[in-house]
């Protein structure tokens, strides 16, 4: 009887031993830390572009500007026809000479006038481009901040790989593995899109701002 009660007092001293190190040791183990889910949002650009006023506002000034200049060129492209029609009713001499002279001079000017509108065209394009993309830039930070986004990224997870073959172009194969490396996101699901509000956003600030600053 003795024996059976020290040996059961043994026993429950070993587990209250092996619990006081295991409690010690619980105590000793660093938490493990997770990180909390983040919020992400995804934006089609395309759409974006499509749908804010100030893009619009760019596309009737550049418009206006295409317009402008294929007018002046129709006008330049008719004076150097009448100038031709002259020269083939002229007979050869000092008159047909000097009016050949000025038509190649009127044709070389009005060559380097288109050069130089294209040149303005491009330039107007490229300034819509950059004014839009900061916009949304500015858009997605203030999107984010009201609405707790931590993340909101480009979608082109639908974007399609295309290649085609052209003089001096790279190979088929470098243009679909460099078209892939530019790609980041290879599947969003629709309720994390952001597209819609970030417009809405965009545009109702663009609203607020005066006339005169609303003007690309």
């Amino acid at each position: 009887m003795k024996s059976n009660t020290l040996a059961a007092f043994a026993l429950g001293s070993a587990v209250a031993i092996a619990a006081f190190f295991a409690g010690n040791a619980e105590a000793r183990r660093i938490p493990a830390m997770f990180a909390p889910p983040s919020a992400i949002g995804i934006v089609d650009m395309a759409t974006v572009f499509d749908k804010l006023e100030e893009s619009a506002e760019w596309d009737v000034k550049i418009k206006a500007l295409e317009a402008r200049a294929g007018e002046e060129m129709g006008r330049r492209k008719a004076e150097l026809d009448a100038l031709a029609k002259e020269l083939e009713a002229l007979s050869d001499g000092a008159e047909k000479d000097a009016k050949l002279d000025s038509l190649r001079l009127k044709r070389l000017q009005a060559e380097q006038w288109a050069g130089f509108k294209e040149l303005e065209v491009d330039r107007e394009t490229s300034l819509k481009w950059q004014a839009v993309y900061r916009s949304v830039r500015e858009g997605a930070k203030k999107l984010a901040e009201a609405e707790k986004y931590d993340l909101i990224v480009v979608d082109d997870s639908r974007v399609e790989i295309r290649t085609q073959r052209a003089q001096n172009a790279p190979s088929l194969t470098q243009q679909a593995q460099s078209q892939i490396s530019q790609l980041r996101v290879l599947y969003a699901g629709r309720t994390v899109d952001v597209t819609d509000k970030l417009i809405v956003q965009i545009n109702n600030a663009r609203s607020l701002k005066p006339a005169a600053t609303a003007k690309p």
